[in-house]
């Protein structure tokens, strides 16, 4: 087995060469494509989604063991369309040139300073198993409206859902313009060693720095999207039941094993039980069973699932109160569903507290002013994201202005993923660079600086031999 593994491995390695090359090839004998190929190569994308949408909710089902066939809608179908749309309506404004203005006067005399957008060539997306579908063509979206080719890369963990999506783009496209593999760590690491024009990588810090490490020996620029432990602080006054709904609301979409799913929650210490009840009664209005209900989603591997237990288990260990809303206190083992479970004020020790817990379990601490939670998050890696609740404008704006995360949301968590005209991305340990929003076209484009002098050569006053004019021009334009 091991060694059938190996040449897998192998013969997929051996592919993706053989695609960047011919990809590469094809770049440069084809040029840069049109408008109305670019819209063509999205169009085909959209098809390729909406047409294909239940065999998808079904291969998320299988490779989760169960996943919510509403909730992967919204996640993996829904969210790239619109970002595929949304690319669509505005390619064709963003391919203009970017008009800069030119420097002492010459743009009166007919100089032009502009931006070029150019296409890169190869980008290379890698994507991790817990939103396959969104993570892997989100980016693809602008990645196609700024004229590149793409090559993909999708996680072992969701067998089912990787192989129906390299046979549909196989179907839709030629792999000179996208195509897709499937594979492990090595597979990983020699993808993020190719010669590409430009690497987006979802997943781990960890992870992130061995794709970063390797695509500088190609001087491969990166975009990151490392996750993080996103905070979610609670001011005084906040509608605790509203709070409560909203937090389980995003927590709950693939059972908190989402990037900017909230994280631990900072409360009030007044507000600290009452925010507990309302925790407990709003999820058993969305979960009145777990089980069997379709719209509660399994753990995605074994080894995920055993993570999660022993970080449960670390934290009963340090006498850690674990409210678990099972409300039948259903089995949910053989069916690796773990409840959702409220971890009160867990020590900084506590495995919760040092891992991004990509699960359903929620850490609640609390705080005694606004100054030590805002402390308590700028102590920690900067997240990729960060919500605050609450009615209090002033303490809303400072809480904005005094922490860094990659995206924030107001009296909400997780919509900012959602809008299309927003960028999305980290900052310090949660990533670097943004797309959406039209910065992927940006990101995947050679901004390049171009300039056309007037129709009078004004420049000439700038070359040897210096005189008389050359100096008085140059006291003029070093004024303060």
């Amino acid at each position: 087995m091991a060694s059938s593994e190996h040449l897998d491995t192998h013969v997929t390695i051996a592919r993706m060469q053989s695609v960047l090359a011919r990809q590469q090839a094809a770049f440069i004998a084809e040029g840069p494509p049109s408008a109305a190929l670019r819209i063509d190569r999205i169009d085909r994308l959209i098809a390729l989604l909406l047409d294909n949408r239940q065999a998808f909710c079904a291969a998320l089902a299988t490779d989760f063991s169960w996943r919510s066939h509403d909730q992967s809608l919204m996640s993996d179908v829904l969210l790239p369309v619109a970002g595929l749309k949304y690319a669509r309506k505005h390619v064709r404004r963003w391919m203009k040139p970017e008009r800069r203005r030119p420097e002492m006067g010459a743009g009166w005399l007919g100089a032009k300073a502009e931006i070029h957008f150019q296409p890169l060539g190869s980008i290379g997306i890698m994507t991790p198993w817990n939103f396959p579908l969104a993570i892997s063509l989100a980016p693809l979206a602008e990645a196609f409206a700024a004229g590149n080719r793409a090559m993909i890369t999708l996680s072992e963990f969701t067998p089912a859902t990787a192989t129906l999506l390299i046979d549909l783009l196989a179907r839709h496209f030629d792999d000179t313009e996208v195509a897709a593999f499937v594979g492990g760590a090595d597979v990983g690491a020699a993808f993020s060693a190719l010669p590409l024009d430009h690497i987006i990588f979802t997943g781990s810090p960890r992870v992130g720095r061995l794709v970063m490490a390797a695509a500088a020996q190609n001087l491969t620029p990166l975009t990151l999207e490392l996750g993080g432990k996103s905070p979610t602080i609670i001011g005084r006054g906040a509608d605790l039941d509203d709070a409560a709904r909203r937090i389980w609301g995003g927590k709950g979409i693939n059972a908190g094993q989402a990037c900017i799913a909230p994280d631990y929650v900072l409360v009030h210490e007044e507000d600290l039980e009452r925010l507990l009840i309302s925790m407990q009664e709003e999820l058993g209005k969305m979960f009145p069973t777990l089980r069997d209900n379709p719209d509660y989603t399994a753990i995605a591997t074994p080894g995920q699932y055993q993570r999660l237990q022993t970080c449960l288990a670390d934290a009963r260990a340090m006498c850690v109160r674990c409210i678990e809303v099972n409300p039948r206190q259903e089995q949910l083992a053989d069916v690796r569903k773990i409840a959702p479970t409220l971890l009160v004020d867990p020590p900084e020790e506590a495995l919760v507290m040092r891992e991004e817990l990509f699960g359903p379990l929620l850490p609640i601490r609390v705080y005694r002013s606004i100054d030590e939670a805002i402390a308590y998050v700028n102590e920690r890696p900067r997240p990729l994201a960060l919500y605050y609740f609450g009615n209090d404008s002033a303490e809303s704006k400072k809480v904005l202005e005094r922490t860094s995360s990659g995206g924030a949301c107001i009296n909400e968590v997780m919509q900012h993923i959602f809008q299309s005209d927003l960028p999305f991305g980290g900052c310090g340990n949660s990533g670097f660079g943004r797309y959406r929003g039209g910065d992927g076209f940006k990101a995947f484009s050679l901004q390049r600086a171009v300039y056309m002098p007037p129709y009078l050569d004004v420049m000439g006053l700038l070359r040897p031999p210096y005189g008389k004019l050359f100096r008085r021009v140059m006291s003029a334009v070093l004024k303060p």
